[in-house]
């Protein structure tokens, strides 16, 4: 894998686990 799509899947985790976050606790954001 390239560093590009590193970058990427690390990118969209963190976006996934803030949605997350913001699902399970409202009350935080």
């Amino acid at each position: 894998m390239s560093i590009a799509n590193t970058v990427g899947l690390i990118l969209a985790a963190a976006i996934a686990l803030l949605l997350v976050a913001a699902l399970l606790f409202p009350e935080k954001f």
